[in-house]
């Protein structure tokens, strides 16, 4: 930082994702960032496709800057244009660095920004005063991943070595041997579970058919479990959990009794069921912007994978409407209120 006119800041420029801030010059990687007195500098690389990336420098106007904000070493602010606003996002050297930047910045909020943010704040330290970790989600994963580890281990084993040199060798004769050991695991297959065998709901909820199966499961609960943890508490989430998956069991078997069901995918879909049904509840403790950036995010996710579990012939859509069903219901029974007590509720 130098200079007796402008003050300028090495940061970090992202193309953006869930988890880092955007910007909309295509600007990623190093950059600078320079405060005149007027304007705003932003240099930056910009990506473009199929070509090198070529050094870039957009200037914008101090009147246009408005909701400047800081997230830990991420600096985010609104740029007024004529079609609107867009959001402008970087990664300082660290937070202090972050917030002397964003005082160097006019601090003019809009008044619709100026309520949505005093709400996610309030929302945040809400779930942060019932339920600051979430050791289910933890315990879940663990679960999931650590089974799926022993059946490999048990697979290419020393059994299975010897079984595989009597039935043959290929794909076919791996993929067999794998079907069998997810019936002796406890999968739900309807000739055994619904004659004598109901503990297969249960257990067939922590086994999967493959790695890519277990990875796309384990990635959603990571991505939805902790926040609907937080929301519902440590012991309902694993009551919501536990409940969605039973329903989504009952409805694979019911539904498609010759099928060899595995899988967490019900029991996800349920917790995405139980959050919609929390925050349709009056005087939840969730504020009206949450709510709103939640089914955002929940019904395009639900309506996709929904269309792909009809259209791709292996997918158990049974057990997936059956866990939202099932979370949903559940969901009711189990809310709380998350108003902390002696806050406002205003």
């Amino acid at each position: 930082m130098g200079g007796t006119d402008s003050d300028v800041f090495d940061v970090r420029f992202y193309r953006g994702s869930q988890n880092w801030p955007s910007n909309p010059f295509l600007f990623q990687g190093p950059g600078q960032l320079v405060i005149e007195p007027d304007f705003l500098v932003l240099r930056g690389s910009s990506h473009r496709s199929f070509r090198f990336p070529a050094r870039a420098e957009q200037r914008v106007r101090m009147v246009d800057v408005v909701n400047v904000r800081t997230e830990g070493p991420d600096v985010l602010f609104d740029m007024l244009t004529v079609d609107g606003m867009r959001e402008v996002g970087f990664s300082a050297a660290d937070a202090d660095t972050a917030k002397a930047i964003a005082k160097r910045l006019p601090a003019r909020w809009t008044p619709e920004f100026e309520v949505a943010y005093q709400e996610r704040a309030v929302f945040h330290d809400r779930i942060d005063y019932w339920s600051p970790s979430t050791p289910v989600i933890w315990g879940l994963l663990a679960a999931n991943i650590g089974i799926f580890f022993l059946m490999w281990l048990q697979r290419h084993g020393p059994g299975a070595f010897s079984m595989r040199t009597v039935m043959g060798w290929g794909s076919q004769v791996d993929a067999m041997l794998r079907s069998f050991q997810l019936v002796e695991w406890g999968s739900n297959v309807g000739r055994l579970t619904l004659h004598g065998q109901p503990w297969r709901l249960f257990t067939s909820m922590f086994l999967h058919g493959g790695l890519l199966h277990l990875a796309f499961n384990m990635f959603a609960l990571w991505q939805v479990g902790r926040l609907v943890e937080r929301i519902f508490g440590s012991l309902r989430f694993a009551c919501l959990y536990l409940l969605a998956g039973l329903a989504g069991s009952m409805a694979s078997v019911l539904w498609n009794p010759h099928t060899n069901s595995v899988g967490a995918s019900g029991a996800i879909f349920g917790i995405i069921g139980g959050l919609l049904a929390f925050i349709r509840r009056e005087n939840s403790g969730v504020p009206p912007t949450v709510v709103a950036d939640l089914r955002g995010s929940i019904l395009p996710f639900l309506l996709f994978n929904l269309t792909a579990g009809f259209l791709y012939p292996h997918t158990d859509n049974a057990a997936h409407l059956g866990g939202l069903a099932g979370g949903w219901l559940a969901g009711h029974l189990l809310a709380r209120s998350l108003h902390v007590p002696g806050q406002a509720r205003a």
